[in-house]
């Protein structure tokens, strides 16, 4: 009986334990997230509505027709990030190429706060297109991410707003 209970105590306390020994880290791991491909830019919502595209063009179906085809181009709004984990936090390089424009500069994010800050920004050419101006909007202003390896969200401010920027990896 007492060997039974002694047992009993022993598998109880294996049982108790291993949850604290797994080490379960709510930490994303960011270099998976956005290392190792480039994301393509897939579309932009306001934060909180993701079925609905922001109406950048204010009804104007041409401009806005003109604006999707050019999202849609091959090498159009794709952004790659390389980095590594210092201090704490995983940085490095990005470089983008909206339609008119490419960028190369540095960003930051934390994983356990899941925020994302970019900084240096250098931009060349000028954009004409509306959608493209929100792109480069979003990758000055981003402050904040969410998502996995499949599918990456950014967030940034415009104004009073937030709008989330959609990727996915280009290759996908």
């Amino acid at each position: 009986m007492k060997k039974n209970l002694l047992y009993s105590l022993i598998a109880w306390l294996i049982l108790l334990t291993l949850p604290m020994m797994s080490g379960c880290s709510r930490e994303d791991d960011v270099k998976i997230i956005f290392t190792g491909k480039v994301w393509k830019m897939s579309y932009i919502f306001r934060e909180g509505n993701a079925k609905a595209y922001v109406n950048f063009w204010y009804d104007d179906r041409e401009a806005e027709a003109a604006s999707i085809a050019l999202q849609k181009a091959d090498g159009n709004y794709e952004i790659e990030f390389t980095g590594a984990k210092i201090e704490g936090l995983f940085q490095g390089a990005i470089s983008a190429k909206g339609v008119a424009t490419t960028v190369s500069g540095n960003w930051r994010a934390d994983g356990d706060k899941q925020t994302l800050s970019t900084y240096s920004m250098n931009w060349s050419g000028e954009e004409d297109d509306t959608l493209a101006k929100q792109f480069q909007k979003g990758l000055n202003n981003a402050f904040k991410y969410t998502g996995d390896a499949n599918a990456l969200y950014i967030y940034y401010r415009d104004g009073e707003v937030t709008n989330v920027m959609a990727l996915l990896p280009k290759n996908r």
